[in-house]
């Protein structure tokens, strides 16, 4: 498959994680406690801590933070013996975080709304500027709220309230893990920026009481449902004899989505949840660390996924999915699916800790996962989708099966049947009235062929070689080689 480029971060030279803030005396402590769902919050760290401090006053970040909190000379006082002056040559972004509130314990999807809050003066003419951005993790990118062209040229700005676009949903900048990014962007010219409070206004609406949103209907997937798997088209028949079609998440544009619902098929997107695919849309952010032990050389890494690497691209290593900037591209996946139409997400490759020996690291994950820490992750995916009224397959993870059932709305497996491996699905799933889709091949990825002619394994069960299913409980496709696409599928086990 073809690489696809990334976004490209555009950081001139002044990132400053700033999301601006009243001061106490602003927004007095006994108001904003008295907001139901609304409070002031401080950053609780900086992506870097060094910057240029052109009043020569020392501490950076440390110092603005008690800033934010101590200068209260005035309601609205001008403290600019406390200043930090942010130069071009400062880079870096501050992260909030959801835990620093202490009225509530909402979740991402359950915020309504971000503000900077800031006390603000510096350049407004054209020739030197500033822009306020809040990080959107739905999108992997940057949303700007405000600039300082039209404040007036170093005229003291007291309280600056900046809020998202109305066109904004609050919850797609927050991420997985509760971390809300800001900082203010360099426009032009060389001049600095100078702030004395730094602070972020949340708030959030936890109707419904479990999260995501009160309204959600989940989809459901009900044994006996029909399928059609296809990831390399980006486009597919409408009229195709299924009644679920599940499509590559980044190749599948929302306008096809919508074509398919109109047809009347539920759409499932897959992506891949534990690994690093470096031909996909979002690689610039995974940290390095996630994919490739630090000091390794990655093109020859134990993390890669057995030969599954290409001259010329398409190579993909296990994820260390412990790592929480994992599970906040995850969110941000989750989210596209969420704002491409699809109904549900089929995350793949969420056994890794089943891949970890630490005497072989040919195809395995080798991060040292548990089966604990695979049960987390797979749980934590399917809270997440959940949360945002999508429904969610579990992708093989055979040996997990029950434990992680409960979680999951329907199930997907490649060749359970070949291996006698069904069984424990009907227990988990088709006993429950969850839809089991399993895939075969004719020729597997690994050149083993099969004789398939057709499923006869039990009769009219489709499910060859297992005992105990009854008629439909599986749904079974046979693909003439391990491409999955509807035009190589040689039968179906209906």
């Amino acid at each position: 498959m073809l690489n696809r480029s990334s976004w490209l971060l555009p950081c001139l030279a002044l990132l400053l994680p700033g999301c601006m803030s009243l001061e106490a005396d602003d927004a007095p402590e006994s108001q904003q406690q008295a907001l139901p769902g609304s409070e002031v919050i401080d950053f609780a760290s900086a992506s870097t801590l060094a910057n240029t401090d052109a009043s020569g006053k020392s501490g950076g970040m440390a110092v603005l933070k008690t800033n934010s909190a101590n200068c209260t000379v005035g309601a609205y006082a001008d403290c600019y013996a406390q200043y930090i002056e942010f130069s071009p040559s400062y880079t870096g972004y501050l992260t909030f975080k959801l835990s620093s509130l202490t009225q509530a314990a909402p979740t991402p999807a359950q915020i309504t709304q971000l503000q900077l809050l800031t006390k603000y003066q510096g350049p407004g003419t054209a020739t030197s500027y500033y822009q306020w951005q809040l990080y959107r993790f739905s999108t992997s990118s940057w949303v700007t709220l405000a600039n300082s062209q039209g404040r007036g040229d170093w005229v003291w700005t007291p309280a600056l309230t900046l809020g998202l676009p109305a066109t904004e949903a609050a919850s797609n900048f927050v991420s997985s893990t509760g971390d809300i990014r800001a900082r203010l962007v360099k426009g032009a010219g060389t001049d600095a920026a100078q702030l004395d409070s730094l602070r972020l206004q949340v708030s959030w609406d936890v109707g419904g009481g479990g999260g995501g949103d009160p309204t959600c209907t989940l989809p459901v997937f009900p044994k006996g449902t029909t399928w059609m798997w296809d990831l390399e088209h980006a486009s597919i028949p409408t009229n195709l004899n299924a009644q679920v079609y599940v499509v590559d998440l980044f190749n599948t544009t929302p306008t096809k989505i919508q074509e398919y619902k109109n047809a009347g098929k539920k759409v499932v997107c897959y992506f891949s949840a534990g690994t690093f695919e470096d031909w996909r849309d979002d690689v610039n952010q995974f940290p390095q660390d996630t994919y490739c032990t630090p000091g390794e050389n990655c093109a020859q890494s134990v993390h890669i996924l057995g030969d599954w690497c290409t001259s010329g691209g398409g190579c993909e290593w296990w994820l260390d999915h412990r790592k929480p900037a994992v599970r906040t591209v995850m969110t941000s996946r989750m989210q596209l699916a969420k704002d491409k139409g699809c109904d549900a997400v089929e995350p793949d490759n969420v056994d890794g800790y089943s891949h970890d020996d630490e005497i072989n690291c040919t195809d395995q994950a080798c991060w040292g996962l548990t089966a604990a820490n695979q049960l987390d992750y797979n749980r934590w995916l399917a809270t997440t989708a959940h949360s945002l009224c999508l429904g969610i397959a579990l992708k093989n993870d055979v040996d997990q099966v029950s434990a992680l059932a409960d979680a999951f709305d329907f199930a997907i497996n490649e060749q359970c049947q070949k291996y006698n491996e069904c069984g424990v699905y009907k227990t988990a799933f088709t006993n429950n009235n969850k839809a089991v889709f399993n895939a075969e091949y004719r020729k597997d990825s690994g050149g083993v062929t099969t004789g398939w002619t057709s499923c006869t394994g039990t009769g009219a069960t489709c499910a060859c070689g297992e005992s105990g299913f009854a008629q439909g409980d599986l749904r079974t496709l046979v693909f003439t080689t391990a491409s999955v696409r509807y035009d190589n599928l040689q039968f179906t086990c209906w």
